[in-house]
């Protein structure tokens, strides 16, 4: 990880994010509600898919094909249950756009409750979600150096088991012993934790670092962003 990239990507990231800290849920956006789509693409992020939960409509397929999407962005992050967001052409077109960084992102009740930015030079649509291209987390425990089980978009797919997509996960130990910090469920599973009352659910550590899924401490995020930054 280079100096310089963690710096230009704090520069990015300050003018937008304004943490304050709260004990309950880790690092919250310190906006007034509603936070508004505009204030977060300030510093040149450009928000390219905004995954709803609870909307019958899986998150895998509407980032990767379109499945269940609207083109038009939304306006702001207060909770609905609108159709995933997908610019379609930024997705399609991720190898000409010149991404230099990626950010990932949750939001509860119009505030940013997980980020994650990572270096985007060279990535296609899936890889730039990868420990090895982290740059900056709201984690302690995503580096590029930890160890994980499950660090991808693809996630962990045994359709007569389990469904867990955007996944960041540290260790199984059958079910009372899975410890992450970030999944999307996209439908019911075998462990208790799999068990939401709808889906998709994007499910988030409500620590600084992973917790154990069993015990049910996390967070449940109303969505889901990516934003690109090209510098242009």
């Amino acid at each position: 990880m280079e100096s310089g990239y963690i710096a230009c990507v704090l520069l990015l990231l300050n003018p937008t994010l304004g943490f304050i800290l709260n004990s309950n849920d880790g690092p919250v956006m310190g906006f007034a509600e509603p936070l508004m789509i505009a204030q977060l693409e300030e510093s040149g992020w450009n928000l390219v898919f905004r995954g709803t939960s609870g909307n019958g409509h899986n998150t895998l397929d509407a980032w990767m094909n379109g499945v269940g999407t609207s083109s038009t962005k939304p306006m702001d992050m207060s909770r609905s249950y609108d159709s995933h967001f997908r610019d379609n052409y930024a997705v399609t077109h991720w190898a000409s756009l010149g991404v230099k960084y990626v950010k990932f992102a949750l939001y509860k009740q119009s505030r940013e409750v997980v980020n994650i930015v990572f270096n985007g030079t060279g990535s296609d649509m899936t890889s730039w979600f990868a420990q090895q291209r982290v740059l900056v987390s709201s984690y302690s425990d995503i580096t590029p150096t930890n160890t994980y089980n499950f660090f991808s978009i693809q996630g962990h797919i045994d359709v007569q088991h389990v469904v867990r997509t955007f996944f960041i996960n540290q260790i199984y130990h059958g079910c009372d012993g899975d410890v992450g910090n970030v999944v999307v469920l996209e439908r019911d599973g075998d462990c208790n934790w799999d068990h939401q009352p709808r889906y998709p659910q994007f499910l988030y550590s409500d620590l600084n670092a992973a917790e154990n899924w069993n015990q049910r401490m996390f967070g449940r995020a109303d969505y889901l962003a990516i934003f690109v930054y090209t510098g242009q």
